[in-house]
């Protein structure tokens, strides 16, 4: 599972988060080994469960390089950080509350738009229209010469 899981992300402790991911799910309970080809299960969860954190870096990659936040190698963490709080400061005051709470489901806890959607009761399409704005209001704020 570890050699898959490098394979795929590319750094050894984000592979070993991953498949201690998969034990902690089996040792509480959440995910359940069937009786036949157990092996194949984990192979094929740690598969999964590296794809979606490959999509939930490159989101993330995404995001900060629409908003042209600042340069990693150029910043000090304390300025990054500053900036981040500008910008929680901002989406709270500037968000509906629907908008805001799709926003931190989404960024916050890392959920799906199918999960924030059934969280919230509103639909997948509903969720993401909450996100493109909050985007959009947030390229203007923070970058309003690239739009």
């Amino acid at each position: 599972m570890l050699t898959i899981a490098v394979q795929m992300l590319k750094d050894d402790e984000e592979a070993r988060d991953a498949v201690n991911d998969v034990f902690a799910k089996l040792a509480d309970g959440s995910l359940v080994l069937p009786k036949e080809n157990p092996e194949r299960y984990l192979m094929t969860t740690i598969r999964n469960l590296c794809i979606t954190r490959i999509r939930q870096m490159s989101l993330r990659e995404r995001i900060k390089r629409r908003l042209s936040l600042s340069e990693p190698s150029h910043t000090s963490m304390e300025s990054t950080q500053e900036m981040a709080k500008e910008i929680i400061d901002y989406a709270e005051k500037a968000f509906t509350k629907q908008t805001w709470a799709v926003f931190q489901l989404r960024f916050d806890e890392g959920l799906k738009y199918k999960e924030i959607a059934e969280q919230l009761r509103i639909s997948e399409v509903a969720v993401y229209k909450h996100l493109a704005e909050a985007l959009k209001k947030l390229k203007e704020k923070f970058n309003p010469t690239k739009q």
